[in-house]
């Protein structure tokens, strides 16, 4: 059976299912053939019974009246009419009982032996003896008969019903017969279509199940286990088919496995990348000409990375080092600003003393002890001045390692350096402490990253001509962070600048007096040096700046 081909299997059960409908047409004829021989005899029976009835009985109770009738007639004419019908009725039953049915002759030939003696009688004229004829012997032998031919009839109805009850046994008994054997052929050609339809539905779920491995094979290549093999042992179209998909999913498989390799040196290659490791390249093969057009482009993609990096890193270098010495331009500008904010009124004291002296020394006589007196004041004075020169020096010294410092101390530092400016420019510093931390970073550092946001907001209120300015600075210590927030009264950001406002070289001042770079070194300092989070918004009064570290 295995090395047949479908279509033989299928011309098998056609032929099968041929010879079973043959059988059971040739079973069906047998038992309407033995049907209608049993009919037949129910029919004959029948037909004898009628015959008997029509033929006979009617035509000897006809006879019967006929002489009756010539026994009462009252002339001779009437006699003679009635005699010319009795004599052919006689010939035509003589006629009738010589045919060989199941009936005694003998009765008929007693009673028409009577009868024709009781026409004597009546045509001779002795009416009596022919009535007491009639009356006696002739109905003796008349009833005789007719229980005779009623007897036949009977014996012909018992038959018929006998016949019948045979019949219908017959019938039930061809119907098992029938039964049996429809269930006996269907049995066996069911046998048969179970046979070779569950080995092809079985060999077409195992090329089902195999192809369904194969696709999830495909989803997953790489942690897929079972084996992938459609095993039909059949020699049958499904099993050439399932030998050809076998061979191709084999083939599949192993270009598959070459592609993944590729692929997983590619993403090997993409994450150093990422990292920053330029120098490898995609090297394996695969089978798939799209796979390996792709690594080609991708090597070819690297090495135009690679070379854009380098131009990309020394141009970066060289716009750094333009930035840092426009940072400590504008560091120096700064420092230069807030120093001569600091030596205003220490020089004003100065000039006051001088002013005295020489007032003194032209209207009235300068005491020596008054002079000392005055020089020490002034020695004191500059003094102070040469302390905040060191002050400023010490604030924008980088701070070569990072060390532990006080957040307090740091913010405190740079309100010393902007204070002086702070009031000049006639703008309230509002300190709002509520517990000071110990953070680990670079604390000079920190503290110009304060100073920026500071000056930032001063610039904000002086350009604006905010009517009663003030800067208000809080910290506030918390589960993980240490918040600093500087608020203002200026108004705020402008929306479409306040995404912008951290870029470098991004300002909203004049070219002369804005270099874009304070807040873009704030958010490099927070963030990228002590991996800290700074950020922007408005509210009702002005700009919020939110300082958030570690």
């Amino acid at each position: 059976m295995k090395n047949l081909k479908i279509r033989q299997k299928f011309l098998i059960l056609g032929i099968s299912i041929l010879i079973s409908l043959f059988f059971i047409t040739w079973l069906a004829f047998k038992i309407n053939q033995y049907s209608l021989e049993n009919s037949k005899s129910i029919i004959v029976n029948f037909q004898d019974t009628q015959k008997i009835q029509a033929f006979y009985i009617e035509d000897l109770f006809t006879l019967r009246e006929m002489i009756l009738s010539l026994v009462i007639s009252p002339n001779e004419k009437y006699k003679k009419q009635i005699d010319k019908k009795i004599i052919p009725m006689i010939n035509s039953l003589d006629e009738k009982f010589s045919v060989k049915i199941n009936i005694n002759k003998r009765y008929w030939n007693d009673y028409k032996k009577i009868a024709l003696q009781t026409r004597d009688y009546s045509l001779k004229g002795q009416n009596e003896d022919a009535f007491l004829n009639t009356s006696t012997i002739e109905r003796k032998k008349f009833y005789i008969l007719i229980d005779d031919l009623k007897k036949v009839q009977t014996q012909k109805l018992n038959s018929s019903e006998k016949n019948i009850i045979k019949f219908k046994k017959s019938i039930d008994r061809n119907n098992i017969y029938l039964i049996f054997g429809v269930l006996t052929i269907g049995l066996i050609g069911l046998l048969l279509d179970l046979t070779v339809i569950m080995k092809l539905v079985r060999d077409i779920e195992s090329v089902q199940k195999g192809l369904s491995n194969f696709f999830d094979y495909l989803k997953n290549p790489t942690d897929y286990k079972q084996t992938l093999n459609i095993d039909i042992k059949s020699n049958d179209e499904l099993g050439l088919m399932s030998d050809a998909i076998n061979e191709k999913v084999k083939q599949i498989k192993d270009n598959l496995h070459d592609d993944y390799e590729l692929i997983k040196e590619a993403t090997v290659t993409l994450n150093n990348l990422k990292q920053g490791c330029l120098g490898k390249r995609v090297k394996k093969e695969g089978k798939s000409k799209e796979l390996n057009t792709l690594k080609n482009v991708m090597n070819e993609v690297i090495d135009s990375l690679e070379n854009q990096i380098q131009k990309e890193i020394k141009h970066r270098t060289n716009q750094e080092k333009l930035m840092m010495q426009q940072s400590k331009l504008a560091a120096m500008g700064e420092m230069i600003g807030n120093i001569a904010h600091q030596w205003r009124q220490p020089l004003g004291e100065i000039n006051a003393i001088l002013m005295e002296l020489e007032t003194i020394n032209k209207y009235s006589d300068l005491k020596k002890e008054y002079l000392l007196e005055s020089i020490e004041s002034c020695n004191t004075i500059t003094q102070h001045m040469s302390n905040t020169i060191n002050d400023f020096q010490n604030f924008f010294k980088p701070t070569k390692a990072k060390d532990n410092f006080s957040v307090l101390e740091s913010c405190k530092k740079a309100i010393a350096i902007i204070n002086a400016s702070l009031q000049n420019s006639r703008i309230k510093l509002i300190f709002d402490v509520q517990e000071d931390n110990i953070i680990y970073g670079y604390s000079n550092e920190f503290s110009h990253a304060i100073l920026n946001i500071i000056s930032n907001a001063q610039d904000a209120l002086v350009s604006r001509k905010i009517e009663n300015p003030f800067i208000k600075i809080s910290i506030k210590v918390g589960k993980k962070f240490t918040v600093i927030k500087i608020s203002d009264n200026a108004k705020g950001v402008n929306l479409k600048d306040i995404d912008m406002i951290f870029e470098p070289y991004f300002t909203t001042k004049h070219a002369k007096q804005g270099t874009g770079i304070g807040l873009y070194m704030t958010k490099t300092i927070i963030e990228d040096n002590m991996q800290g989070f700074v950020s922007v918004k408005n509210t009702k009064e002005g700009a919020l700046f939110t300082v958030k570290v570690k």
